[in-house]
Formats: structure tokens, C-alpha cells, sequence
């Protein structure tokens, strides 16, 4: 008999709804997220990740650096 654990990982769950539905090609997960790699259009795919964690209401945060730009990446984190 398999037991599972009946305590609610939300910020894992918005991470994991988060790549289902924004469907990044590349990505590397991190401690407290994710780093999508490999964008052609580095902005429109900040503002486009941006619009879907504020249209779903993920616990979620979108950094985009100067240093992340020279790859075209961008990071999603989860919010403490």
C-alpha cells in the first residue's frame, strides 16, 4: 500500500503549472525555481511569462538581468 503525503506543496505546484503551460524549450531547474534558457525574443518571453503568472495567480517572481540577457535566460523563482 503506497502512502502519500496529504501536505499541500503549493509553491512547487505553480512551478510545475508555470512550465506546463508556458512550455520552455530549454530550462534548468534550480533551488527555489527554474532558468529558461535559449530565447529568441528575450523580451516578448519576460513579458509573456510575466502576464502568466499575473493571469493565474502563481506564487511566482520573473528576474531578468543584464547577465542572464547575454544567453537570452531569464529565471522564475518562487515567492517565500
Amino acid at each position: 500500500m503506497k502512502i502519500e503525503s496529504r501536505i499541500p506543496n503549493i509553491k512547487r505546484d505553480d512551478l510545475e503549472k508555470f512550465i506546463q503551460l508556458f512550455e520552455p524549450s530549454k530550462y534548468k531547474r534550480l533551488r527555489n525555481g527554474i532558468e529558461v534558457r535559449g530565447q529568441p525574443d528575450l523580451e516578448l518571453n519576460v513579458a509573456m511569462a510575466k502576464a502568466l503568472v499575473l493571469s493565474q495567480g502563481l506564487r511566482l517572481i520573473i528576474i531578468s538581468d543584464a547577465n542572464m540577457a547575454t544567453y537570452r535566460a531569464f529565471e522564475v523563482r518562487e515567492i517565500h
